[in-house]
């Protein structure tokens, strides 16, 4: 009868191991179908996109839309915070947004105090803006990446390990601030002007994932913005906003709050924007500082850099060939690493983390190329990147958080540490990043022809 037990328990483990568990596929993503249907619809989609438009004015517009919830609510980030729910607001979060528009085409550029744009979001955004005059792939989104903002949007088990408990009601909130913050942008459409602009920031930033054994991506990148007698900023850099623990529960737009209410108080700039950039394996630098002291330090050390340059003005242009689209991203089937060669099976990683449409947004000014990502994009994979389009004549800037997630996309090299982001949270494979940058670059090089 024991005997009988063991076999039994034996064949049950057998059965349920082989049906949880795989070994982690290394298979070289150009061999694997996804690669090669991602490239034909790449190709094809460039080939059909509208030529870019100069027009024959430049109007732009600023909004900002309160994204503070009106009770206490789940904050999202950091998985080992509990409980969830704030205990009270230190700081207002936000939605802002920029609309720019040639004559010919119209953009919305949107910020929002948000840990990413939720795919939750994304698709209620996509059916409420059609009866706006907007379409999705015209708005380009991104986040701060706060780790001390509202949760509870997203469903499943992950979702509330991380967001919080989720409520429908909070993706609906999210998402009609977007659109009101668009609308009230476009109604504040005046004369505008704008210039790109990048600082080096090396002090304020480190490689979280492996210190001086990697690089770093000091590049902050700027967009200055002119509307009548408006005058503002929108910037983008690499380090995590991550100056507050999971030990906080107050609500606060973390470093990139500190920033834009800086900029704003101490400076003639009417407004300052702060999106998420390049943040895979890069940490925010502020020496023995804890908590909001961190936070103030940082986001004022960045503002007085800014503040710098402009004193001496910016080179403002007020002509704009402007183009957008969003194009679907294809990967190979996801798994959740619990060593370096077994992981879980992608069925596992679906009932977990759920499923959505992942896309990669684009927008050409001029000779600046933005790009938005569903992702924690490296900072090292970036700097390659930021190369690459400067020879090619064209200025580069990539978002994390564009309304989608796949988890991190850290350097290769790094693939097999036993650490968080590459073990735990790298969800499509050994050599993602190289599939990455492939794929940046064919828009970089169709956005130079």
């Amino acid at each position: 009868m024991l005997k009988k037990t063991l076999l039994l328990t034996s064949g049950l483990l057998i059965i349920f191991l082989s049906s949880t568990l795989t070994r982690v596929d290394r298979t070289p993503y150009k061999a694997l179908d996804f690669y090669k249907k991602s490239i034909h619809e790449i190709n094809q989609l460039l080939t059909k996109n509208p030529s870019r438009s100069i027009g024959d004015t430049l109007l732009i517009g600023f909004a900002r839309a309160n994204l503070t919830p009106s009770e206490l609510a789940p904050l999202a980030g950091y998985g080992n915070r509990r409980p969830k729910e704030m205990t009270s607001v230190h700081d207002s979060i936000y939605v802002n947004t920029t609309v720019i528009n040639n004559g010919k085409n119209k953009i919305a550029i949107v910020s929002a105090d948000l840990l990413i744009i939720p795919p939750e979001v994304t698709a209620l955004l996509k059916e409420k803006l059609f009866n706006t005059g907007w379409s999705l792939p015209e708005v380009f989104l991104s986040a701060t990446h706060t780790h001390s903002s509202l949760g509870g949007w997203a469903p499943g088990l992950v979702g509330n390990m991380i967001a919080g408990t989720y409520n429908a009601k909070y993706p609906e909130f999210i998402a009609n601030q977007i659109v009101a913050s668009i609308q009230m942008a476009e109604k504040r459409l005046n004369t505008g002007a704008w210039s790109f602009n990048e600082l080096s920031i090396p002090s304020l930033i480190n490689n979280r994932l492996v210190g001086t054994q990697g690089i770093t991506d000091p590049s902050l990148k700027l967009m200055a913005l002119k509307s009548g007698m408006q005058e503002g900023v929108h910037v983008f850099y690499g380090a995590h906003a991550t100056c507050l623990s999971g030990e906080n529960k107050q609500m606060s737009r973390d470093y990139p709050g500190v920033f834009s209410d800086w900029v704003v108080n101490h400076t003639p700039l009417d407004f300052a924007v702060y999106s998420a950039g390049a943040v895979a394996s890069m940490g925010p630098e502020t020496g023995p500082k804890q908590g909001f002291d961190r936070a103030q330090f940082m986001g004022e050390e960045m503002a007085k850099q800014v503040a710098l340059i402009q004193q001496f003005g910016f080179p403002y242009e007020n002509q704009l060939n402007l183009s957008f689209f969003r194009i679907p991203l294809f990967l190979r089937q996801p798994m959740v690493k619990i060593s370096e060669n077994w992981a879980l099976r992608p069925w596992i990683f679906k009932w977990a983390f759920g499923h959505s449409p992942l896309e990669i947004s684009m927008i050409q000014l001029n000779d600046l190329v933005m790009i938005g990502l569903p992702c924690d994009f490296s900072g090292e994979l970036a700097v390659e990147l930021y190369a690459y389009a400067k020879s090619k004549n064209l200025n580069l800037i990539i978002s994390s958080f564009n309304g989608g997630y796949a988890g991190y996309v850290p350097d290769d090299k790094w693939y097999d540490l036993e650490k968080y982001e590459p073990r735990s949270m790298s969800w499509y494979g050994h050599d993602n990043g190289a599939y990455f940058v492939e794929i940046i670059k064919l828009l970089i090089d169709y956005n130079q022809s």
